[in-house]
């Protein structure tokens, strides 16, 4: 019997390659995952605790709660600036769920999708699980990994039908300036595609602002994906949210009908909690790692390699090509040799070659042991 050619074809994710190692190798300083090394605040578990106690445990809908999609509005009036209908928002199962059912819903097979190089290998994943096929666009280290719109013309083909943007970037934590959002939502427009915009990490900035590309959206394109995950410490609990134009919108929640049925109750009332509780962990967060930036770009400068200046999300990516030309092995070795796991950075693209991204999300005395053992190889 055949299996399906997309899934058989379907790279897996470098990154979770590497975590199944690490995960095998006792005190192994884990700089793989982008997870935040906080808990849950208090007042969210609990949200969820006293949602499950009081009988809150039935289907919802497959859109979300009424309840849960309203607080998601206010969240993002209140941080991201938009006027938000909660008729227009999905809850999803993590954001992961919210970029397949936009891309489900706006392709067909054999479309063409643009994405980031580098950019997160599951976008890819996601691409192929749709039918479609995954073209890169390249955000160069001499740019600061920022993408270039205009020269990004000739990717474009009559089967181009969407282009992701992302910012706060996975994995280069570059944050791209109101300007050059408007002008990729520009160009954009000229070329009729839609724009997904992974805004997972829009809480998670050290220097700049983040704007959505919503902003720009004057004919009903951009389809806005964010995440409690990075922001409120809840990767487990799985809860993401999209807004998007109200014909996407309706087709989102009937594909959750036949993906997920719908989202966790008690989940959902955490995330109500998050949204409309206390806000003092995104602040803590923000001082740690950007501190623990801070710490990564001096070590990084003292062994003499080239480093670029994250300004959000929790990533930093490290240039090991002085050791080698293959990030994939580099990083098998390092888990084996130095019990220190990074994602390689041939995952993200071809343009991650020669370069690993480490995440900041750990406490800063493992960030600093894992970070000297690496340097002592790769200058050794």
């Amino acid at each position: 019997m055949k299996m399906s050619s997309a899934v058989r074809t379907m790279p897996e994710s470098g990154i979770r390659e590497i975590v199944a190692l690490a995960r095998n190798v006792p005190d192994c300083i884990r700089l793989d995952l982008g997870e935040p090394h906080f808990n849950t605040p208090g007042h969210i578990v609990e949200a969820a605790h006293k949602a499950a106690l009081a009988g809150e445990t039935r289907y919802a809908p497959p859109a979300g709660l009424p309840s849960t999609r309203a607080a998601a509005a206010e969240k993002i009036r209140r941080v991201n600036g938009l006027e938000a209908d909660p008729e227009k928002i999905i809850i999803t199962n993590g954001a992961t769920s919210g970029l397949l059912n936009a891309l489900i819903a706006t392709i067909e097979p054999g479309d063409e999708v643009l994405m980031p190089d580098p950019g997160w290998p599951v976008w890819e994943m996601m691409i192929l699980a749709a039918r479609g096929i995954a073209v890169r666009y390249e955000t160069p280290r001499e740019t600061g990994f920022l993408p270039e719109p205009d020269k990004m013309s000739a990717l474009v083909t009559p089967r181009t039908r969407a282009i992701i943007i992302n910012t706060p970037s996975n994995p280069t934590g570059v944050v791209m300036p109101g300007s050059l959002i408007e002008a990729m939502v520009a160009f954009a427009r000229r070329h009729d595609l839609w724009v997904i915009s992974d805004e997972c990490y829009d809480e998670i900035l050290f220097e700049g602002t983040h704007v959505s590309a919503a902003h720009y959206d004057t004919d009903d394109r951009v389809i806005s994906v964010f995440s409690c995950s990075k922001s409120y410490a809840m990767t487990g609990w799985r809860l993401g949210y999209t807004l998007a134009p109200a014909g996407i919108a309706a087709a989102m929640a009937k594909l959750q009908t036949a993906i997920t049925s719908s989202i966790s109750t008690p989940t959902q009332k955490a995330a109500e909690a998050a949204f409309a509780g206390p806000q003092d962990l995104q602040a803590m967060m923000r001082t740690t790692y950007a501190a623990q930036r801070d710490l990564a770009l001096s070590m990084i400068q003292q062994a003499g390699l080239p480093v670029w200046r994250p300004s959000g999300a929790f990533y930093c990516m490290l240039d090991v090509s002085r050791a080698t030309d293959d990030t994939y092995a580099f990083a098998k070795r390092m888990v084996a040799e130095q019990k220190v796991s990074v994602a390689p950075g041939e995952t993200f693209g071809n343009a991650g070659a020669g370069l690993v991204r480490l995440s900041l999300a750990t406490t800063p005395e493992k960030l600093e042991e894992g970070l000297s053992r690496l340097l002592a190889v790769i200058t050794g």
